[in-house]
């Protein structure tokens, strides 16, 4: 990764222990990527975690008929590439140009030997993974298309832009689709049909806001999935 100058960059990753407990921090490194830039590449080594600072990250898998499985979207604040036990299950691609702080596994092995309250954290952290993969399970398997675009709009909401209306979309119209099981025409047409409800308003292809939330958490139906 090209190397940028960034403050904080000894981050107590992505632990709850705050440095002036521990008395110490995992380092990271910094980095800038282009737009497309490959991050690391399926079957490669598990050297490194990442955080992201600014842009986004899709990580994401070609199957063998070429269809492409999007397994994670990764914003700002928050970490990726623990997506294997020894080798990376999945590639990861730079979205947008991304400011990223790399992680090397061997200092969070370290640091975890040495910090129980790290390794707590780190457990609830891997523990919340494997819930959110099963929600999507869920999602993935017995939601409606519209179901599956309006849920994908609250939690982006949620995780982006907390508290206001807004949403950004770095993502394309195909990656989304590729993210909920869906084809880009199926995504425009439910955003649509959404826009013409009234319960959201598109403002370009990468920003829309949300203008009815209650309703468009009706039609996301979350009482079996959590937002």
């Amino acid at each position: 990764m090209q190397s940028v100058a960034l403050t904080g960059m000894r981050l107590p990753f992505p632990f709850t222990v705050a440095p002036e407990r521990s008395g110490r921090a995992i380092p990271g490194r910094p980095g800038r990527l282009l737009r497309g830039a490959e991050i690391y590449a399926e079957g490669s080594k598990i050297r490194q975690f990442y955080k992201v600072v600014s842009g986004a990250v899709r990580v994401c898998r070609v199957l063998p008929d070429a269809r492409r499985f999007i397994a994670q979207f990764a914003l700002p604040g928050e970490v990726f590439g623990l997506d294997g036990v020894e080798e990376h299950r999945f590639s990861a691609e730079a979205i947008t140009e991304v400011v990223l702080i790399a992680f090397a596994r061997k200092d969070i092995d370290a640091y975890m030997d040495e910090e129980p309250l790290a390794a707590q954290s780190w457990q609830a952290f891997t523990l919340e993974k494997l819930a959110a993969a099963q929600d999507r399970s869920i999602l993935l398997g017995c939601r409606s298309a519209t179901e599956r675009v309006a849920h994908f709009l609250l939690d982006l909401a949620a995780r982006s832009c907390p508290g206001r209306p807004s949403v950004d979309l770095p993502m394309s119209r195909y990656d989304i689709a590729d993210y909920l099981g869906l084809t880009a025409e199926t995504v425009s047409r439910v955003l649509t049909a959404l826009r013409k409800s009234g319960m959201i308003a598109i403002e370009d292809n990468h920003t829309l806001h949300i203008l009815e939330r209650e309703r468009l958490t009706e039609v996301a139906d979350l009482s079996g999935v959590p937002a």
